[in-house]
């Protein structure tokens, strides 16, 4: 999630696909920005890149119910470009893992810091 949510506003939480029947990761999962631009910069970006020591690739989704056709067209831009609900561009990101501030309670405030792992010595 950290890692895409640098390209733009995450409209939905990130989908892993998973065997139904072990669990385990079926290895592709889905993204879903709220614009062209974030999904545009995180495919160019992303694709071909390693995560989690596994290389990625990142495209636009096949349609359901379609030859073949991907998200993403001339055509799906144009209506969302368009399309009056549309979000505003100033819409922030989420801050989701972001560093909170310090003086609100609940987020850290007032706690020390935690112990080191075992067999490592304290800070100085």
């Amino acid at each position: 999630y950290d890692t895409f949510s640098a390209f733009g506003l995450i409209v939905t939480t990130p989908k892993i696909m998973r065997d139904p029947e072990t669990g385990n990761s079926r290895g592709f999962g889905f993204v879903s920005f709220d614009s062209f631009e974030a999904s545009d910069a995180a495919i160019e970006a992303m694709n071909g890149q390693f995560l989690c020591n596994r290389p990625i690739s990142c495209t636009y989704a096949i349609k359901k119910d379609s030859k073949g056709e991907r998200h993403g067209s001339a055509a799906e831009r144009l209506l969302a470009a368009n399309n009056p609900n549309r979000r505003s561009v100033s819409a922030r990101p989420n801050q989701f893992f972001a560093a909170g501030d310090a003086s609100l309670p609940g987020l850290g405030a007032g706690l020390p810091p935690p112990p080191p792992p075992p067999g490592m010595p304290p800070p100085p």
